[in-house]
């Protein structure tokens, strides 16, 4: 009942209906939106004009590598699937060498000889817990990809070779033959499943030794995690470079990160294009941003320095922007951008794990939802940058058409 009154609280905050809807077209009003002059809007640094994304020519093996391990993110369930509990968003990451998950720190170091000695290329990893640190509840999820069937089954191999000398309890999991498992204290638990070239890492932890309820939500993570690997087709990696690095051009409609190095939005590490199940793992509200897009039909994501998102029509847009700035306690919601009515605009009490960011505006152009962020200002309430960003990302998704 907590999860239920806690999402009617976000529903009730951020959902509140629009009273004006942003233009079709500059200069035109249809019934009900405001108008937007684009010429008019303060950008800042920031380009009106929608920019192509390219693939770095100078690029590595391991930055090819990534694109996979970016799509291989749309095949990971939320945690939320498991227990809509478990939604505090931890950490989203991506791997492109065998030390990635190291360097990161979220693998134990006892199982660095498993990844190096078997060639680990790409993964995938999404962490959430329950927010209670009294009653602390944990999943984490790791997909990983290596250059054989034989080497992912002994990289699984070897992770329960540590096992069986760090933990006590070996056991089984119903309906999963080729799973195998451990668990020091039932308090926490940790299961490998081999298949084909991929691993599949599911940790599960809960605030006390509860060995029957550990094993039924080991069991269950790999139920919906096994059924969902069955669509992931691990694309060769000298095939990669053919797949479209902007599908239907949702990547062109985002902001790039500013020309100078201040942006701390330069790192290209989470920019790709997603399905709404692999965009799903960087929202702070997965329970109510999954219901949010499949009630706009969103189908495609765009996440650069601005994240695109496409729905199925404008009203469609206007429900989905309401559900994106939804308020948390403590949240508050401030001002928009000049000329920019139909801007949502919220400042965070909580930070973003991901970006760090604080601040986060949302704007709509037809069929689409344009997300701009950006990190507070001592002594300012607003970053102006910030309503920069949301103006250029309007003016973006309006000279895209």
């Amino acid at each position: 009942m907590r999860l239920k009154a806690r999402l009617l609280a976000v529903a009730a905050a951020g959902i509140v209906a629009a009273t004006s809807c942003g233009s079709e077209t500059a200069g035109t009003a249809l019934p009900g939106m405001s108008v937007v002059d684009i010429t008019k809007l303060e950008l800042g640094a920031f380009s009106p004009d929608a920019t192509a994304y390219r693939f770095d020519d100078f690029s590595t093996p391991a930055d090819v590598r990534r694109l996979e391990s970016k799509r291989m993110l749309n095949y990971i369930v939320s945690p939320t699937d498991v227990n809509p509990e478990i939604s505090k968003l931890v950490g989203v990451y991506t791997f492109a060498t065998a030390d990635d998950p190291f360097t990161l720190a979220v693998m134990p170091e006892s199982y660095r000889p498993a990844m190096i000695e078997n060639q680990l290329l790409a993964g995938a990893y999404v962490a959430r817990t329950n927010d209670t640190p009294r009653s602390l509840e944990k999943i984490l999820l790791f997909v990983l990809r290596f250059p054989t069937d034989e080497a992912a089954q002994k990289a699984s191999e070897q992770m329960n070779d540590i096992a069986r000398k760090e933990q006590t309890n070996i056991f089984t999991i119903d309906g999963h033959p080729s799973a195998r498992a451990s668990s020091k204290d039932w308090s926490a638990g940790i299961a490998t499943v081999p298949m084909g070239p991929l691993l599949l890492i599911a940790n599960y932890g809960g605030p006390k030794p509860n060995e029957s309820q550990l094993k039924a939500d080991l069991k269950k993570t790999l139920d919906l995690q096994l059924a969902k690997l069955a669509d992931l087709k691990p694309t060769p990696f000298e095939d990669i470079l053919d797949r479209p690095v902007d599908q239907d051009g949702i990547m062109r409609r985002a902001i790039p990160a500013a020309q100078d190095y201040s942006d701390p939005f330069s790192s290209n590490l989470d920019f790709s294009v997603y399905q709404p199940s692999g965009h799903l793992h960087y929202e702070r509200h997965p329970v109510l941003l999954q219901q949010a897009f499949a009630d706009a039909e969103v189908d495609l994501i765009g996440r650069r320095a601005g994240i695109v998102y496409r729905t199925k029509d404008l009203s469609s847009a206007f429900r989905l922007q309401n559900a994106l700035v939804g308020l948390d306690k403590n949240d508050k919601e401030i001002s928009g951008p000049p000329g920019l009515a139909d801007a949502r605009c919220i400042q965070l009490y909580e930070a973003d794990p991901i970006r760090k960011y604080d601040l986060l505006c949302a704007v709509v152009r037809g069929r689409y939802v344009g997300v701009v962020v950006s990190r507070s200002k001592l002594g300012l309430t607003v970053d102006p940058a910030l309503h920069e960003r949301a103006s250029a990302q309007y003016a973006v998704l309006t000279n895209s058409e």
